[in-house]
């Protein structure tokens, strides 16, 4: 989960601009947050030695929103655990997959990176994982590690190549 991840989840969509002092601490931003304090770190992966030190800011807290953080930690850890494996026949199917899917649908558009097919054009989309997480199981739920490709180019890159189309957008 990213630091954007966890504030939207905290305090919702678009709400993303109150930081506790704690939480900022935890994240290892020092200092007093300067504008444009989001975009500069809100796509940082809380990572498991953040959310710890997060949790035990929040615990000992005495602000009200802390409670909203740790429900959010809480749940991104009920659904870390709950994702099946990245090599799994249920990893397709998992919540935290199709949330990272549509994520990389928005961000790199409904066309194929590779050739430029879209769905108008009757082109299937996939996303697909640059280093095929069949090698890579550690970067499955990385959106940094897709790209959007139509179902052809899709099948021709397999899961054994780690073309990156990013670099040559159509």
């Amino acid at each position: 989960m990213r630091i954007r991840n966890y504030l939207e989840a905290k305090y919702g969509i678009g709400c993303t601009g109150s930081l506790l002092y704690v939480e900022a601490k935890a994240f290892g931003i020092n200092g007093k947050l300067q504008s444009g304090w989001l975009k500069k770190y809100g796509d940082i992966e809380i990572t498991s030695d953040m959310a710890k030190r997060l949790r035990a800011a929040l615990e000992n807290s005495k602000k009200k929103s802390a409670a909203a953080g740790i429900q959010v930690l809480d749940a991104a850890w009920l659904e870390l655990k709950t994702t099946p494996d990245a090599n799994s026949n249920d990893f397709l199917q998992s919540k935290a997959w199709k949330r990272l899917r549509l994520q990389a649908l928005n961000k790199h558009g409904r066309k194929c990176q590779c050739c430029g097919a879209s769905p108008s054009t009757g082109a299937v989309l996939n996303v697909d994982h640059v280093l095929p997480r069949r090698l890579f199981p550690q970067l499955a739920l990385r959106l940094d590690n897709l790209q959007v490709l139509c179902g052809d180019c899709n099948e021709g890159k397999g899961n054994w190549d780690m073309t990156d189309a990013r670099k040559v957008e159509a």
